[in-house]
């Protein structure tokens, strides 16, 4: 079957998350990890806010429900437990499996992110497919990857062989 150029996915755009707090994620994001803050939207009367950041290449959506001690609305739904999740008087669930980050030099990383009080939860350590990479979590406790490179890996093969 022969597929059009323009049906082809041709890269990851971003990878998005939902943070508790917007601007101590970006204290993580953009003033730890260095990446730039490339703009915001309010979204739901104002009730969500999704920021873009970029980091080299790659995207990073980030979304955070308003407080409900800032929105009355989702407060007085809050108190009367109606409030179903994703709805604009409930927030959504924090969170992804990790996002990962490249870097020329882990242990360098690693160790900034460390001495700011950063949890490194793994390494660094060199990896299987010879990538050396560390793991810390941001500051809602998302699981965050810095990597060398990509591994070095065998053509895909359907199923588990």
């Amino acid at each position: 079957m022969s597929r059009d150029a323009t049906s082809e996915v041709d890269g990851l755009d971003h990878i998005a998350l939902t943070v508790r707090h917007m601007d101590r994620a970006l204290g993580f994001y953009r003033d730890l990890l260095g990446c730039e803050a490339l703009g915001q939207l309010l979204l739901e009367g104002g009730r969500r806010k999704l920021v873009y950041l970029r980091s080299g290449r790659a995207y990073l959506e980030l979304f955070a429900d308003r407080p409900a001690e800032d929105d009355p609305q989702r407060a007085a739904s809050a108190a009367g437990g109606t409030a179903a999740v994703g709805t604009a008087a409930a927030p959504r669930p924090l969170g992804f499996q990790h996002v990962a980050f490249h870097a020329g030099d882990v242990d360098a990383v690693a160790a900034r992110l460390a001495a700011a009080g950063v949890p490194i939860t793994l390494g660094p350590l060199d990896a299987a497919g010879n990538v050396r990479l560390a793991f810390c979590t941001d500051p809602d406790g998302n699981s965050v990857e810095i990597v060398a490179r990509l591994p070095d890996m065998e053509p895909y093969r359907p199923g588990w062989a």
